[in-house]
């Protein structure tokens, strides 16, 4: 009944909005969308955004630990924090409390110390020589 009653294409000019510029850092975005941190807004809502992983990250506050350090001596019990974000990210960083010399600072300047995690070493292998050895079997 109401076919034919609007023409398939409408005559003269049509307002489209402007195409926004995309987001450097992520494919899934406008630059908009992530300046503003706007992402619960954002139709089609995608996932895994970098943009979001890395702004939640930096409002997350970093972890914190007792630590106890002996250096030449003296024993100090601290406060470390575990950055979640930037270039302490997985060490502990205490408050700069030692001092450092060198030719680089001009004299005596005050420090943190970096603690990283130990080293993940391997399991030992066992040779298979070894369990059929115990097993009475010879190799």
């Amino acid at each position: 009944m109401s076919e034919g009653w609007y023409p398939q294409e409408l005559d003269g000019p049509q307002w489209a909005a402007p195409a926004q510029p995309d987001c450097p850092a992520c494919p899934c975005h406008t630059l908009r969308v992530c300046q503003g941190r706007l992402w619960h807004r954002a139709q089609p809502r995608h996932e895994g955004c970098p943009c979001e992983a890395a702004a939640v990250a930096a409002d997350t506050p970093p972890a914190t630990r007792q630590v106890t350090i002996t250096l030449a001596g003296t024993t100090r019990t601290l406060t470390a924090q575990a950055p979640a974000t930037g270039p302490g990210a997985g060490l502990l960083l205490t408050p700069r409390v030692f001092t450092a010399t060198g030719e680089h600072t001009g004299g005596t300047v005050a420090v943190p110390m970096v603690l990283a995690p130990p080293p993940s070493t391997p399991a030992p292998t066992r040779s298979p020589c070894a369990s059929s050895a115990s097993a009475g079997r010879s190799c």
